[in-house]
């Protein structure tokens, strides 16, 4: 709860300064990228996030980190500053959050649906299609397959989910039965 709190104000703030800069796609891409690349390395993330290392330490591994990869100067800043503040492990959810501010500002928004089976193009289409209706957005679908719904499909989005799913639809009768 906390880490959300704090990585929500880090989010919000590299948001202004890339608004700013009318840089957000560039942004989003640059610190989507860098995160990935962190998630794959272990051992770095282990020196980086270790406060067991002192502040300097952990910066100036950040810093050739950051001159191999050539980010730029405000992605630098941000991370420079959660390195400072002990904050750095929770560059992922920065990220997340400043993905969802840029998404917000550029008209677009992310539809997880979960179904039983893999949906062909002609759902996928008709799925974005009415969630983007419904919601006003360009809508982005990310879609699992989830054999225990057993059939149908759950969509979230914006903190609503509508479960379409046959198990809730059978675990509803059987509530209702017991009734």
């Amino acid at each position: 709860m906390i880490r959300d709190i704090i990585a929500k104000r880090y989010a919000k703030a590299y948001f202004a300064l890339a608004r700013e800069q009318d840089r957000l796609l560039e942004a989003q891409t640059e610190l989507s990228e860098l995160v990935a690349f962190l998630n794959e390395q272990s051992e770095l993330c282990g020196v980086l996030y270790n406060p067991v290392f002192e502040v300097m330490q952990r910066k100036a591994v950040l810093d050739a980190l950051l001159d191999k990869l050539e980010v730029s100067s405000p992605l630098r800043s941000l991370l420079g500053i959660l390195i400072d503040k002990n904050k750095i492990a929770y560059v992922d959810l920065v990220a997340e959050n400043f993905s969802q501010l840029v998404d917000a500002a550029e008209g677009r928004m992310k539809v997880e649906i979960s179904s039983a089976s893999a949906l062909g193009k002609k759902s996928l289409k008709d799925l974005r299609k009415e969630f983007s209706r419904l919601t006003g957005k360009e809508v982005e679908l990310e879609v699992e397959v989830d054999e225990a719904l057993i059939g149908g499909i759950v969509a979230r989005y914006g903190g609503m989910v509508y479960d379409g799913s046959i198990r809730t639809q059978l675990n509803r009768f059987g509530e209702t039965l017991k009734a």
